[in-house]
């Protein structure tokens, strides 16, 4: 029998109009580093005292939740990462009349996240290798970046249903540009910027899922709690700003840019920022670092969190 080999693996993407029905038109196709993106049966035992036979062992179970979700991991891009952007921030806009054109991702007014399909192609050697998830809904994204290497995001997601396992994909992947560590731009904060050395950035939507009795699926996820935004950085120590900011209380925007030769930019803010977490232990003879964490607010004028991306694309969610 033929095995099942994982190159080749990318994901399909379209957004939906309605929540849980598949996508008209799914056409931005991404590489991808892994995906733990699978459809999961509960199955319970049932807890009546009956047995068979005198071995004590269960007699009988059933069916729980249909679960349908996980992560995926891929590297970030200039262009054709839009639709995830939006997915995970809610909205975004479109400004400019070419070459160049400008793409805010910013939260809905109401909070909400749109709800994309997914197809799933599960790499090479086996017929049936793509599954399409229907209502998915990113959950949180992490995105992170580390001196010497590619700048990457993982997004966590809720999926209703998934279709059965059909014939594989054949992949169409636009021209967009990967994120390196040696195009990002020093952070700035309160007044002063900062090279790092490592960031990860994190959007927590507090999606939960939500089960009700007549269905093994899950309905329309939603907020449950407060959204979070965070910055944890590791810097360089060179001197006192960042630790009398924490102690002090300090608010400011943090923001910092990658940007590559062809003029594309990818910018992340976030607002109102104060830091939560700060350590500069010494324990070494060499230079020392400084880890931190910011955390966003938001206030009467704006969210949170804004991601501007700079790029030759007329959509904010183009391939």
């Amino acid at each position: 029998m033929p095995l099942q080999f994982g190159r080749g693996a990318f994901i399909k993407l379209g957004e939906e109009s309605t929540y849980g029905t598949i996508a008209g038109a799914m056409g931005v196709d991404n590489r991808i580093i892994s995906a733990s993106f699978q459809k999961t049966q509960e199955k319970e035992r049932k807890t009546h005292l009956s047995q068979s036979g005198g071995g004590g062992f269960q007699n009988g179970h059933f069916e729980a939740f249909l679960n349908c979700g996980g992560s995926i991991d891929l590297p970030l891009l200039y262009e054709g990462t839009g639709m995830l952007l939006k997915a995970a921030v809610g909205n975004a806009t479109t400004t400019g009349g070419g070459p160049t054109y400008e793409h805010l991702y910013v939260p809905s007014a109401d909070g909400t996240v749109p709800s994309l399909s997914i197809a799933l192609q599960r790499g090479t050697g086996i017929t049936n290798s793509k599954e399409i998830f229907l209502g998915c809904k990113v959950s949180s994204v992490n995105i992170s970046g580390t001196a010497g290497e590619e700048i990457t995001a993982s997004f966590d997601i809720i999926s209703q249903d998934s279709q059965s396992r059909a014939a594989a994909l054949t992949s169409s992947f636009g021209s967009g540009r990967q994120m390196f560590h040696f195009e990002c731009s020093t952070m700035s904060f309160g007044g002063n910027s900062y090279a790092m050395k490592s960031f990860e950035f994190t959007l927590d939507n507090k999606l939960e899922r939500r089960n009700v009795l007549g269905d093994k699926k899950t309905l329309e996820p939603v907020v449950s709690d407060v959204k979070d935004v965070t910055l944890s950085v590791t810097l360089e120590m060179e001197d006192n700003n960042l630790f009398d900011n924490y102690i002090n209380g300090t608010q400011s925007d943090v923001v910092f840019t990658l940007t590559n030769s062809d003029g594309d930019a990818c910018e992340i803010t976030i607002r109102n920022a104060y830091i939560t977490d700060y350590d500069d232990s010494v324990n070494t003879f060499g230079p020392l670092e400084r880890t931190m964490t910011f955390v966003g607010e938001s206030d009467a004028v704006d969210e949170a969190i804004q991601i501007k991306i700079t790029n030759a694309q007329s959509s904010a969610v183009a391939n």
